[in-house]
């Protein structure tokens, strides 16, 4: 509640602040890419009235998600992870459903590694998906920080140029800010915030666990 109402308080003040930012195209044939979903309960097939919408978004997260995973190196050049797991609409009770989330590890046979050992070297990348309202990405956004090491907003490219005027309010709560133009497959980057440890860290077991299950299944079927 503390951080809706610090949120709220700075976007009422309206400061251009010009930033550079990366283009990252892809043109890569990677529309045939799978991009698995879990299958856990989920309440937004209960709001009929947004079902339209909400077919749209479903469709921007996935074309994001096919240009995304063949480029990650390229985006995260300093992540030294050499394997990933992703999964789109992974819900986390309190947190939200986050639109899609990446898992990077590294591979490893060494089996005396422990569970936690593994757990706390691993990132969580989640992504908040909007076409259009880029104040309650945001506001989800954040929520995602309780469980994953990263969060970050991906805008419909032409809605960018409002939310770039509070990219100080994105770098203040440590949400990244990016846009995606499914026509081009443009990434655009503005602000990516490093890796932190999860606000929740008791949450980041569970979200990895949901996406190594929807990854496992789509593979196996």
């Amino acid at each position: 509640m503390v951080v809706i109402l610090l949120i709220t308080l700075i976007l009422k003040k309206t400061v251009y602040i010009k930033t550079q930012y990366r283009y990252i195209i892809y043109n890569m044939n990677s529309s045939s890419l799978k991009i698995p979903k879990s299958n856990c309960w989920n309440p937004r097939k209960n709001l009929p009235a947004k079902i339209s919408l909400k077919n749209k978004e479903r469709d921007f997260t996935i074309s994001f998600a096919r240009a995304y995973i063949p480029k990650i190196k390229s985006l995260h050049s300093k992540t030294q992870k050499t394997a990933v797991k992703y999964a789109r609409e992974i819900p986390i009770n309190g947190c939200g459903i986050a639109d899609f989330v990446a898992v990077y590890c590294n591979k490893t046979n060494d089996n005396s590694q422990s569970i936690l050992s593994k757990i706390d070297s691993s990132v969580i990348r989640a992504f908040e998906l909007k076409i259009s309202n880029w104040q309650r990405a945001m506001m989800q956004a954040h929520r995602y920080r309780y469980f994953a090491n990263s969060s970050i907003v991906v805008l419909h490219s032409d809605k960018l140029k409002n939310a770039l005027e509070y990219i100080n309010t994105f770098k203040k709560i440590n949400v990244g800010l990016w846009a995606f133009n499914p026509i081009s497959n443009k990434i655009i980057t503005c602000y990516t915030p490093r890796p932190r440890n999860p606000l929740e860290p008791k949450y980041k077991p569970l979200a990895m666990e949901l996406v190594a299950r929807a990854s496992k299944f789509q593979h196996s079927s």
